[in-house]
């Protein structure tokens, strides 16, 4: 099954010159047997305490199934909600694996975070936007399966360290998480985001990864895919995480673990995009 997902990768890039995808505003929602749509929407929160918008990507035939996984998939420092289909494209490729017979259909749930790291800041809290507010009402309005075992959290640079802090922090609400070149950074390392960790580092226990899962272990039954560039600037704090998870006494369930060559960049998400999607929801029975 995996080797039939990577082989798909070629194709894919193929689709580089394709039309952008379909965006649906508010409202009903297009449902295609033979593509999915993607779909903006808003929400008043009242963590942040303001209206904000996010992008949804619905399955070929999604108004027909039930019990569909959620992933919510978390963008980096630079980005927002739109990053993962307009520059990585994870709806077409999503499209032609779900078709491909490769992975079972999937709801994808893209917030936008704005710089907050997923964490809780003068921005508002994004925790509890994210963990709780978007989640349910994602859960609330299409058939999610709206369990633990079906939902999974990953995401990109700023959104790979978001992705292990509240995968870590909220294991009863995900069952796999997926740290894309995660912005991870060991005690008191160079450009670590102290905004997050604490001026002093006085936070770094609490927020850091490699620090939480010292210090509660890893979550029983939690997946885990981590992966980074060759070339990746953050190389030195994946190092650090993978100390801490190799340190376990207890082995991970499902631990993947990649050095691919590459950058820090759109280019080397795009390409390993099929990888992710097999990682979350592949078909076990291909």
């Amino acid at each position: 099954m995996l080797n039939r997902c990577l082989a798909l990768i070629l194709a894919l890039a193929l689709l580089a010159g394709a039309a952008t995808p379909h965006v649906s505003a508010q409202g009903e929602p297009p449902c295609l047997p033979d593509a999915g749509t993607v779909i903006t929407r808003q929400i008043d929160s009242a963590a942040l305490g303001r209206s904000k918008a996010y992008n949804l990507y619905l399955p070929p035939d999604w108004c027909h199934l039930d019990d569909l996984p959620l992933l919510v998939m978390l963008h980096g420092l630079s980005g927002n909600h739109t990053d993962w289909t307009v520059l990585g494209r994870l709806d077409e490729t999503a499209d032609a694996l779900i078709l491909a017979g490769e992975i079972e259909p999937l709801i994808i749930l893209m917030p936008d975070g704005e710089k907050s790291f997923y964490v809780k800041t003068a921005l508002g809290d994004f925790e509890r936007y994210i963990v709780e507010e978007l989640v349910d009402a994602v859960d609330a309005a299409f058939p999610t399966a709206a369990t633990r075992e079906r939902r999974f959290i990953g995401g990109l640079s700023m959104g790979g360290y978001g992705a292990l802090y509240l995968g870590l922090t909220y294991p009863d609400r995900f069952s796999a998480i997926g740290a894309h070149s995660p912005a991870v950074f060991a005690y008191q390392a160079q450009g670590a985001p102290l905004g997050v960790y604490g001026a002093d580092w006085s936070r770094y226990e609490e927020r850091a990864p490699a620090a939480i899962i010292r210090r509660e272990g890893w979550p029983a039954d939690m997946r885990l895919f981590v992966d980074i560039g060759a070339g990746d600037f953050l190389m030195p704090g994946v190092y650090d995480l993978f100390g801490a998870l190799l340190a376990q006494p207890t082995p991970i369930p499902e631990f993947q673990a990649h050095v691919w060559p590459g950058g820090h960049d759109w280019r080397y998400w795009r390409t390993h995009a099929p990888d992710y999607l097999c990682f979350y929801v592949g078909n076990q029975l291909n």
